[in-house]
């Protein structure tokens, strides 16, 4: 789909595998055929991260001279330098339409995934192989382990979220897919025929989701299902999901 186009050096992505918003960020670069170099976050790196992004959060893009950190960012800044293949509409009404389905992808679909992932017993073993072994080696990986998950957890407990609201956030997340469904009923892509940054950025948090119990929530929608599959047979888009 994309053709590999010069970079004036080396483009640098920090990120990590189980990070949606850093799938997003991989998606958008292979779309756009940039070559890049994943940077891998660890607990040792962390403060050489902070100094390009001083919130500490990944996915940074390091382009040149440029530091691009946020995925949104991180497309937008693509789409600007990188214009063919577009993944972001040209129609204005597209164009706030696929702002707001990022958007809501990036924010509702987030929450509800995380949850799934820190506040789901079912899904421990595989929320932290998922994420520690590359945060850490040896013997910070089961430190690092009890500090992001009691951490994970205080953070859904301050907004009054526990194991107790898993039936409720599975309801909320089953009525999501359901939406989703609905707007891409009658087409390929949800702004068209080819894939914008809103197929990204709802895939990418789907995809997440599949990767723990909750994927059996796909069952009911069909749909969506098809759209995943869809997207997943773009090679561009296979390169980019974790292994």
């Amino acid at each position: 789909m994309a053709r590999f186009v010069d970079v004036p050096d080396e483009a640098l992505l920090w990120d990590l595998s189980d990070s949606p918003f850093c799938l997003k960020a991989r998606i958008c670069l292979q779309l756009k055929g940039v070559p890049f170099r994943r940077v891998t976050l660890t607990v040792a790196r962390r403060r050489e991260l902070k100094r390009l992004n001083p919130a500490g959060k990944v996915p940074v893009l390091v382009h040149g001279t440029d530091v691009i950190a946020d995925s949104s960012a991180i497309a937008r800044f693509l789409e600007a330098r990188y214009p063919e293949p577009s993944i972001i509409p040209a129609d204005p009404a597209l164009r706030a339409y696929c702002a707001l389905v990022e958007e809501w992808a990036d924010e509702a679909l987030y929450f509800v995934v995380g949850a799934f992932k820190w506040l789901n017993p079912e899904n421990r073993a595989a929320a932290i192989g998922n994420t520690i072994p590359e945060l850490a080696d040896g013997w910070l990986r089961p430190v690092v382990a009890r500090v992001i998950v009691r951490d994970q957890r205080r953070r859904y407990a301050l907004w009054g979220y526990s194991d107790a609201s898993l039936e409720q956030l599975q309801l909320r997340m089953h009525e999501n897919l359901v939406t989703l469904e609905s707007l891409l009923e009658g087409r390929a892509y949800l702004t068209g025929r080819t894939p914008s940054v809103a197929d990204v950025a709802a895939f990418a948090q789907i995809a997440w989701m599949r990767r723990y119990a909750e994927a059996r929530l796909l069952h009911g929608v069909p749909g969506v299902v098809r759209w995943l599959e869809r997207l997943e047979s773009i090679p561009e888009v296979a390169a980019a999901l974790p292994s």
